[in-house]
């Protein structure tokens, strides 16, 4: 299967980890219906609630970054960003 593959983690502030957590509701069930997007699986770290990694499958490095800079145009970006500890961490990877 050809596609990318997009993994990013979430550090929140400790007090934001639970509404944090709500809004991932959101992703889990919005962002497979985007362009581009096959899928995504959520994680939260055993050893930190104010963890959170995203796991994401798209079509092509083009299509995340293009639902990126609208996400990052319509405000949404900031509105998730508000929660964070941290910038996130986030790479392209392949599968081995």
């Amino acid at each position: 299967m050809t596609g990318t593959t997009f993994i990013i983690t979430f550090t929140t502030r400790p007090e934001a980890a639970s509404d944090f957590r709500a809004m991932l509701d959101n992703v889990k069930r919005d962002l497979p219906a985007v362009a581009g997007c096959r899928g995504v699986d959520i994680f939260r770290a055993s050893d930190d609630p104010a963890v959170f990694t995203l796991v994401e499958q798209w079509d092509s490095e083009q299509a995340h970054k293009k639902h990126i800079e609208t996400v990052t145009a319509s405000g949404g970006w900031d509105a998730i960003a508000a929660f964070l500890l941290e910038p996130p961490s986030g790479r392209y990877a392949s599968r081995l």
